[in-house]
C-alpha cells in the first residue's frame, strides 16, 4: 500500500510543476506560520505557539520544514530560559505576493474565516 501511495505521489509530482511547493504550505499550519510572520518577524517560537494554539512538537516540525525549504531562518540565544526567533529569509518575504493574491481571491468569492470560527460563505 504505502509503495502505491509513494508511487502516485511521485506521478503527481512529476505532472505539476509545483508539486513539492505545494506539498510543503498544504501540510496543517503552515500557511498560519507563514503568514504570523508575513505580519510581525521575527517572531519567538513561544510567540508562535501562543497565538497559533499548536503543540510544541507539532510547530517545531513545521518551523523545521520551513528552515529546511528557505523560507524560514532560525536564530537561537544561548540565554536561560532558551530564545529562539524566527524569521522570513528574503524567498519568504516575497510569498506576500502569494497571499495577496489569495485575499483578492477569497473577497471575489466572498470567502472569509471569521474570527473565533471557520465559517465560510461559499458563492459560485
Amino acid at each position: 500500500m504505502l509503495d502505491v501511495v509513494g508511487s502516485l505521489r511521485e506521478e503527481a509530482s512529476l505532472n505539476c510543476p509545483y508539486g513539492r511547493l505545494l506539498e510543503v504550505l498544504g501540510k496543517p499550519h503552515t500557511l498560519a506560520i507563514l503568514y504570523s510572520l508575513q505580519m510581525d518577524s521575527p517572531l519567538r517560537f513561544t510567540k508562535i505557539q501562543k497565538s497559533l494554539g499548536l503543540q510544541p512538537k507539532i510547530l517545531t516540525a513545521r518551523l523545521q520544514e520551513l528552515v529546511d525549504f528557505g523560507l524560514l531562518s532560525r536564530k537561537a540565544y544561548n540565554e536561560i530560559p532558551p530564545r529562539v526567533d524566527y524569521e522570513l529569509t528574503t524567498r519568504g518575504k516575497e510569498l506576500h505576493k502569494l497571499f495577496d493574491e489569495l485575499r483578492v481571491w477569497s473577497d471575489k468569492y466572498h470567502i472569509t474565516d471569521k474570527p473565533g470560527g471557520r465559517n465560510r460563505k461559499r458563492a459560485n
